[in-house]
């Protein structure tokens, strides 16, 4: 990672807002090749950004929505929640009880030897599934939460610029920006997203289950924070 440039606009607002504590005065803004666009990294102290992304997207934005997205993600931070990190770790659990405790089919010794006879690896497949499983509901509750937390975060940013900054309709300036970046989307990107949608069973898919509307979004902040 990289720091960021210290004299971008992006980089000065990042300060202003720093200074009048509505960012962690330990924050830092770095350039990250590995991160796609904007996020808040809590166990880094440190909010990412792509600088691709940023000047294709964000260079020509308003001052007041690059402080609603620097905001947001200082929202992630402050208002995430800490299980968002331990659960892609979940799907490991099952190999780790499996060292732990001794086989399944030695705990199901009235059942298994029937199958067994048979020559089915019962305690393999046994293991699979769990697996399977774990996976499928981390997958599940980690995107759930990634999808509530972006109205945690939503609302961080809007009752600061409304409370702050005078911003009347924290609400439109949300919808600009993500109006903006959906129309900005690149045609190759919306081609992968088709194959992906073809590959990965719908079930797994976080679009559009686990990623809020734009509408939604926009409708929460206007009641969080009034009219």
């Amino acid at each position: 990672m990289e720091r960021a440039d210290n004299n971008s606009r992006l980089y000065r607002i990042f300060r202003e807002l720093q200074e009048k504590g509505l960012i962690g005065r330990g924050r830092r803004l770095v350039q990250c090749r590995f991160t796609f666009s904007m996020q808040g990294c809590p166990a880094l102290n440190c909010i990412r950004y792509r600088r691709a992304f940023y000047d294709r997207y964000l260079s020509r934005a308003s001052d007041d929505t690059l402080r609603f997205v620097l905001l947001h993600e200082e929202g992630h931070i402050r208002k995430g929640s800490p299980l968002l990190s331990v659960l892609p770790a979940l799907p490991v659990l099952p190999y780790l009880l499996l060292l732990r405790y001794p086989p399944i089919d030695s705990l199901l010794p009235v059942v298994l030897p029937s199958l067994q006879a048979g020559g089915l690896p019962i305690a393999k497949l046994a293991s699979i599934a769990l697996l399977l499983l774990t996976v499928v509901f981390a997958y599940r509750a980690y995107y759930r939460r990634v999808y509530d937390e972006e109205f945690t975060a939503d609302r961080y940013a809007a009752e600061v610029m409304k409370l702050c900054y005078r911003v009347r309709d924290p609400g439109a300036l949300l919808q600009n920006l993500l109006s903006g970046l959906r129309t900005g989307a690149s045609a190759s990107r919306s081609r992968r997203s088709a194959h992906l949608s073809q590959v990965i069973p719908g079930f797994l898919r976080p679009e559009p289950d686990y990623r809020p509307s734009i509408s939604e979004r926009v409708q929460r902040v206007r009641d969080a924070t009034g009219p």
